[in-house]
């Protein structure tokens, strides 16, 4: 048999990157967090764009460790989660880094997210305190109350019959002696995602010390970050994760904003001297969009790095020219894996070369994380430039849902399923084509077809009803409905049923796509739905 690139059979594709060289901090990650934070101790840790201020490691720290003071008194232990839902501020990430300090999990929501969202994931982790911005205290107690959750909600702001998150700041007498927990194993869960996995409701994953020490370390290495970085996304994506506790460990400075505004944020890569940013597609969209002011200096912006969702190679190639001098590209994660799956190294002269020739490739595979390609229906190896499902294998995998069975998510031999249906090229560059799982995503926002598929089913009319997504440029999914009607209601109209929807769902779950009535929807032998059939055939304009 011929050999093959990689130097093995055409049977044994497996790419298998070595591990990082590097011993993570074994007291855990809260303790990489306070001698991180030590030690950068006058630096900037964060520019508060809303309020013009700048805030020190020192003071950082300080404020954090009252937290965890106020938290260590409610003794709660590592089988309990702390939850957060705010915009990004001066104080949105304290809690984050007190929990992590105690080694207590902690869960974030993001604000924008609907009251059947937040009730469904409430319900998920079952919190025994929250940290909450003012304007979604309402939101919250009404969730609590809806999920039979009885928690204490710390308020950002003063909300009466709540307690205030300023108050937990007053000056502590042991302060000063204050050291983190010591965690047992690095495999404890340091905090807990939201994801749909590859099919369902959304679950929480849980996320180990282990593996977010390792991802920080894989960003270290990569140097894509420099020492200002620029974000949007709250502590709900595992991006803010990692770039917040990457920033930490190299002593570099986020750049915090409430909201997304496209002129502002051309702006504000001058005013910070901003070095790298991390936006999705939807953001970048718009930047395009508005256009880069005249006389802006971009020059210490290194990279800007898109991911969530895919970029077209046409968007790639605008924001490349807004940008000159700056690496712009895509990369690849999931939050089951940590984070990071494939990214380029700006600081590589080979990757460098290929990110330029390669727009739409994601990236190489990271340090610590072993990859297969394999076709979903043989379960046969895919050899280079062939379309398969992504499987992985690494210590940096999660420990599974929090409260619920995750075997589905793995093979018969232990490969985590991440339901992205990929290729690779010669020299190992991913490409994601397609998504296999069910999960959609609207402006790189997950979108659970199940949720809506709920709302469906209560409406007198439909009898069965499956949602799919159909493919948006700058948007990435827009769900379309595919349904049964009842035999007594044929008179109902796709008017109706997508108004039915808008008033009962978030806006990312609104038919967008459209609906299509049908008589006859693809099935399995066993009952399952053949989902990936029913998009071809609405896509190839059979349906």
């Amino acid at each position: 048999m011929a050999e093959d690139p990689f130097g093995k059979n055409s049977d044994e594709y497996i790419i298998d990157v070595p591990p990082l060289d590097y011993n993570p901090e074994e007291r855990g990650l809260g303790y990489q967090y306070f001698e991180s934070m030590k030690n950068y101790g006058d630096r900037i840790a964060q520019y508060i764009e809303d309020t013009d201020e700048e805030d020190t490691y020192e003071n950082l720290l300080t404020r954090c460790i009252r937290v965890a003071i106020w938290l260590k008194s409610k003794e709660l232990t590592n089988e309990d989660v702390v939850t957060l839902c705010s915009k990004n501020h001066k104080d949105s990430c304290v809690p984050f880094i007190a929990c992590l300090f105690l080694g207590i999990p902690v869960a974030s929501l993001d604000p924008m997210l609907s009251a059947m969202d937040t009730t469904h994931l409430l319900k998920e982790v079952r919190p025994k305190i929250l940290f909450v911005e003012s304007k979604s205290v309402r939101l919250i107690d009404d969730c609590l109350t809806e999920a039979g959750i009885d928690a204490e909600v710390v308020v950002y702001g003063e909300i009466e019959d709540h307690a205030c998150f300023q108050e937990l700041l007053t000056p502590q007498e042991d302060e000063g002696e204050f050291q983190p927990e010591v965690v047992a194993s690095l495999e404890e869960t340091a905090i807990v995602l939201f994801s749909s996995g590859t099919t369902g409701l959304p679950k929480g994953i849980m996320i180990s010390h282990y593996a977010l020490l390792m991802q920080c370390q894989n960003m270290k290495q990569s140097e894509n970050f420099g020492n200002v970085m620029l974000s949007y996304a709250t502590l709900y994506w595992i991006s803010t994760v990692i770039i917040l506790t990457t920033m930490t460990y190299i002593g570099g400075a986020r750049v915090i904003c409430s909201k997304f505004n496209p002129k502002q944020t051309w702006l504000l890569i001058e005013k910070y001297q901003i070095t790298s940013m991390f936006i999705p597609p939807s953001q970048m969209a718009e930047l395009i969009a508005c256009g880069r002011p005249e006389n802006l200096d971009t020059s210490k912006l290194h990279c800007c790095i898109s991911g969530g969702a895919s970029v077209s190679e046409k968007q790639m190639r605008e924001i490349r020219d807004l940008l000159p001098g700056t690496f712009v590209f895509q990369m690849y994660g999931q939050s089951e894996i940590a984070g990071i799956i494939t990214i380029f190294n700006s600081n590589d002269v080979k990757d460098v070369l290929l990110l330029d020739k390669k727009p739409k490739s994601v990236g190489k595979v990271v340090a610590g994380i072993c990859c297969k390609v394999v076709n979903p229906d043989t379960e046969e190896l895919c050899g280079p430039n062939k379309n398969g499902e992504l499987r992985l294998k690494s210590k940096m995998s999660m420990n599974g849902y929090y409260g619920r069975d995750s075997s589905e998510s793995y093979d018969s031999d232990g490969w985590l399923r991440t339901g992205d249906e990929v290729y690779y090229d010669e020299d190992k560059c991913f490409y994601v084509v397609d998504r296999i799982k069910e999960m959609l995503k609207y402006r790189s926002w997950h979108v659970a077809p199940a949720m809506i598929e709920q709302i469906l089913m209560t409406h007198p009319a439909v009898s069965k009803s499956v949602v799919i997504g159909v493919p948006h440029e700058t948007d990435g999914d827009h769900p379309l409905a595919v349904i049964i009607l009842n035999e007594n209601q044929k008179d109902v109209t796709e008017e109706q049923i997508a108004d039915y929807v808008a008033n009962k769902a978030p806006d990312r779950m609104k038919l967008r796509g459209g609906i299509r009535f049908s008589k006859y929807i693809p099935m399995t032998p066993s009952g399952k739905i053949k989902r990936k059939e029913l998009r071809d055939m609405v896509l190839n304009g059979r349906l």
